[in-house]
C-alpha cells in the first residue's frame, strides 16, 4: 500500500509538471536592480522546488533536535517489551517448578523493568520455589508498603505463615488485610481455617458461607464441609448430654451430604443412642450396600441384639447379602463365623480373599487364630502371622494432611489440627482422586 501511494503521488507530480509545461505564458519579475524573464511553468516548478527544499531542511533540523529523545524512547520501549517477555517466561518457569530459571528470569526482569510489584512478586515466588522463604517474606513485606500491591504482599505473607503452620501469624496478617481491604474474597477461607482450629463451628459456618457466595469452592464441596461442621458440632452436643439435638444435627448432616460415610455412620450411632434401633438398622443396611465399613458392622451387631454367636453370624449374612464378595463383607463374615465356631465357613471366607490377593493383615491374623482354634498348630499359626507382617495394612482413618491415624472419624485431626481431612484408606496407598480439599486446595492456588 505504501508503494502504491508513492507511485500515485509521483504520477500526480509528473502530470502537474507536464501540464504546466504545456501551458503558454511568461513571467516578468523585477526585484531591485534585477529583472527576471522566464516561463510561467518554470516559475511554478521553481516555487515548488523551493517549498520542498524548505520542508526537507525543516525535517532535518527537527531530526537533529528530537533524534536523541526518540532513540531513548525507542530503547525504553524495547526494554519494556523484553522485560514483559522475561516476566512471562519467569511465570512459566515457576509453573514448571524450575527454581533456578525462575530466579534468573526474575533478576533479568527487575533490571529491565525496575522495581515494580510484578517483578517483586516474581522474585518472591522464585524465592519460595527455591526454598529461600526468608527472602520471599522480605519481598512480600515490601509489597505491603504499596497500596496498589498490598493485597499481593499480604497474600504471600499469609501463605508463608500457613506453610509454617504459624496460625497466630496467619491471623495477624489476615486482620491487617481485612482492615485494608475487607472485601477480599479468599479471606473467608482463611477465617474458616482459623475458626475450625478454635472449634468455633458457627463462626466457621459463616466464613464458609461467605466463601461459597464468592464462588471460591464447588457447591457440592461446600455442602460436604457444612456437613462436616455439623458432625463436629454433634461431638459437643453428645458431651453435653443433648442426645436428641445431636440426632437432629446428624440427620441434617446426612441430608447435606448423602452417601458420605462419616455422616451416615454418625446418623446410625445417634439413632441407636436415642433408642431408634430399627432406624439405625435401616441406615446401616442402606449404607452397607454402597459403602461397607467395619464400624458399621460392629454397630449392626450391637443394634440387632444378637443373643449368641450363631445369631450374630446370621445377622452378618443378612447385612452382607447385597455385596457378600466385598472384602469388608468377607472379613465380617469370617469374624462372626469364627466366633460361632463355624470354622469351615470362616476358612472359606478368608481363603477367598487370599486367593483373590485381597488379603490384608487382619485376614492373616484371623487365619492364625483359626489354626489355633481348630488344630492348635502353633507352627501354622506362626506362618500366617509372618505373612501378616508383610501383608497390606488394614484401612484406617488417616489424615490427608499429615498422615496421622485415628480410630474414628472426627472433625479435627488430632495431630495437625486440619479440618475434615480424615479419610478411610489403606496406609501408604494414595487416593488423590478421592481427597476432599477445601482450604489447602485454595491456598495452593493462591500461591
Amino acid at each position: 500500500m505504501r508503494l502504491l501511494g508513492f507511485l500515485f503521488r509521483l504520477a500526480l507530480i509528473v502530470a502537474l509538471i507536464v501540464w504546466l509545461a504545456d501551458q503558454p505564458g511568461t513571467a516578468h519579475v523585477v526585484w531591485r536592480d534585477y529583472v527576471i524573464n522566464t516561463s510561467a511553468a518554470f516559475l511554478g516548478i521553481l516555487i515548488a522546488a523551493i517549498a520542498f527544499g524548505s520542508f526537507l531542511i525543516y525535517r532535518i533540523w527537527r531530526f537533529i533536535l528530537d533524534g536523541p529523545r526518540f532513540w531513548r524512547m525507542r530503547s525504553q520501549l524495547n526494554k519494556l517489551h523484553e522485560g514483559q517477555n522475561r516476566l512471562a517466561e519467569g511465570l512459566a518457569a515457576i509453573a514448571a517448578g524450575n527454581a533456578v530459571e525462575a530466579g534468573r528470569l526474575a533478576v533479568r526482569a527487575r533490571k529491565l523493568l525496575g522495581v515494580t510489584p510484578a517483578t517483586q512478586l516474581l522474585q518472591a515466588q522464585a524465592a519460595q520455589l527455591a526454598g529461600d522463604h526468608r527472602a520471599a517474606k522480605e519481598l512480600f513485606l515490601r509489597l505491603t508498603n504499596d497500596p496498589g500491591s498490598a493485597v499481593l504482599g499480604y497474600r504471600g505473607l499469609i501463605m508463608e505463615a500457613v506453610r509454617e503452620r504459624n496460625w497466630d501469624e496467619v491471623e495477624r496478617q489476615a486482620e491487617k488485610l481485612n482492615r485494608l481491604k475487607p472485601d477480599t474474597p479468599w479471606l473467608g477461607l482463611i477465617w474458616f481455617e482459623l475458626e475450625t482450629r478454635r472449634r468455633n463451628w458457627r463462626e466457621a459456618g459463616a466464613a464458609l458461607a461467605q466463601a461459597s457466595r464468592a464462588r471460591l469452592c464447588d457447591p457440592l464441596l461446600a455442602k460436604r464441609y457444612q456437613a462436616a461442621l455439623l458432625l463436629a458440632g454433634v461431638e459437643g452436643e453428645v458431651r453435653q448430654g443433648q442426645t436428641e439435638r445431636a440426632l437432629q444435627t446428624a440427620e441434617q448432616a446426612a441430608r447435606l451430604a448423602p452417601g458420605w460415610l462419616p455422616a451416615l455412620l454418625a446418623l446410625a450411632q445417634r439413632q441407636y443412642a436415642t433408642d431408634h434401633r430399627r432406624a439405625a438398622l435401616r441406615t446401616i443396611e442402606k449404607t452397607w450396600a454402597s459403602t461397607p465399613h467395619p464400624q458399621l458392622a460392629a454397630l449392626y451387631l450391637t443394634a440387632s441384639h444378637s443373643e449368641n454367636a450363631l445369631e450374630a453370624y446370621k445377622q452378618a449374612e443378612r447385612l452382607t447379602r447385597a455385596n457378600g464378595e466385598n472384602p469388608v463383607s468377607q472379613i465380617f463374615l469370617a469374624e462372626t463365623a469364627l466366633a460361632a465356631d463355624l470354622w469351615g465357613e470362616a476358612r472359606r471366607h478368608l481363603m477367598m480373599l487370599v486367593n483373590r490377593k485381597e488379603a490384608t493383615q487382619a485376614v492373616f491374623r484371623l487365619l492364625a487364630k483359626l489354626e489355633q482354634r481348630t488344630s492348635g498348630d502353633e507352627r501354622a499359626a506362626a506362618q500366617w502371622l509372618m505373612k501378616a507382617a508383610e501383608a497390606t495394612p488394614d484401612p484406617r482413618w488417616l489424615c490427608a494432611a499429615c498422615g496421622g491415624a485415628h480410630d474414628e472419624w472426627q472433625g479435627l485431626c488430632a495431630y495437625c489440627g486440619s479440618f475434615n481431612r480424615l479419610e478411610w484408606q489403606t496406609p501408604g496407598v494414595s487416593r488423590e482422586g478421592d481427597k476432599v480439599m477445601l482450604i489447602s486446595g485454595v491456598v495452593e492456588s493462591l500461591t
